[in-house]
């Protein structure tokens, strides 16, 4: 038989238990919630590999980056790239020379960029074809999702994580038959992409161009100097922005080929064979270069330098399966 004063601890305990209990809820409720992660990814387009002059790109300057000197410079702080792959114009060793302006990058100098630095590709079509001209699913198919074998073959299966449409231009059919094998679609705007938003038809990712050309000093010169389409070198807080993503926020951000130093004049008239710049100013805004496509080392250094420790830094296929967004006819 249990006594009185036993039956009062047994019934004493079981308060106390059903109090702790109680306040190990109260505590879990009132806890604030794990922030959704945030991403960054830095892309390269049309992998290209170095500035270069001439009809067979043997003019070369001192000034004139490689991409490996990029990922070097990446790694230094912890960082990765993502090349976007033009699969026709990659020629197995060695860099060809494209249309007098720009070396690109080799299969070789791919993989040596993923097995030294962490890198991944992405697509950038078979020729960089416009895929608005044409007409059946079968050459859209050939300009786009028949390079995810060569890129298997070579060793890179996360390519699908996006696809980047020549010169920007898609349209209807082109989305729909691109995003069954390609998880996102490149398409140049603010760099903000939000998940609601990219796992949605039709999947953008909202990509910022980093563009060179004309400084963002309006007392000097270079303000107002001829560039092609009047470019200006993007706002460097405006990439700073872009390096704090909010949580469920992709920011991603398009370079192309990078300088440093001074070279040559500033250019009378826009033409593509003119590489001249002036990077040395301490001031991002006195910097300028003689072509949208090439732009200052030292800004882009600026800009990774400001970024988030909280944001992953990362391709896109790591997005995509972060997100959900799983194309049905890729490779998984």
């Amino acid at each position: 038989m249990i006594s009185a004063a036993t039956t009062g601890l047994i019934a004493g305990a079981a308060l106390t238990t059903a109090q702790a209990a109680s306040a190990s809820g109260a505590d879990a409720a009132s806890a604030p919630a794990k922030a959704a992660p945030a991403y960054i990814s830095l892309l390269f387009g049309r992998a290209n590999w170095q500035v270069a002059g001439g009809r067979d790109c043997s003019i070369t300057f001192p000034g004139a980056r490689t991409l490996e000197q990029n990922a070097q410079d990446m790694k230094a702080r912890g960082v990765t790239g993502t090349a976007m792959v033009v699969v026709g114009r990659t020629v197995d060793t060695g860099h060809s020379c494209f249309g007098g302006y720009t070396l690109q990058s080799s299969w070789e100098d791919l993989a040596n960029l993923r097995s030294k630095y962490g890198w991944q590709v992405t697509s950038q079509g078979m020729y960089y074809k416009n895929m608005t001209l044409m007409t059946t699913d079968a050459q859209r198919y050939a300009e786009s999702a028949a390079t995810l074998p060569i890129f298997r073959d070579h060793g890179f299966t996360r390519a699908w994580g996006s696809f980047a449409f020549a010169n920007n231009k898609m349209d209807l059919p082109a989305q729909k038959l691109v995003s069954k094998y390609f998880a996102f679609l490149r398409k140049y705007g603010d760099g903000v992409t939000r998940k609601a938003k990219a796992t949605t038809f039709p999947y953008i990712m909202t990509t910022l161009s980093i563009n060179g050309g004309q400084c963002n000093n309006v007392n000097l010169k270079c303000y107002d100097f001829p560039v092609a389409n009047d470019r200006r070198a993007t706002d460097l807080n405006r990439l700073k922005t872009l390096m704090n993503p909010a949580p469920d926020t992709w920011s991603v951000v398009q370079a192309y080929r990078f300088v440093e130093g001074k070279q040559g004049a500033m250019p009378t008239q826009p033409t593509p064979q003119v590489f001249s710049w002036d990077c040395t100013s301490s001031d991002w805004r006195n910097r300028w270069t003689s072509q949208p496509e090439i732009s200052c080392r030292n800004t882009y250094l600026e800009m990774l330098d400001a970024r988030s420790p909280s944001a992953k830094v990362t391709d896109p296929a790591t997005v995509a399966r972060a997100w959900g967004r799983i194309p049905p006819l890729t490779a998984k």
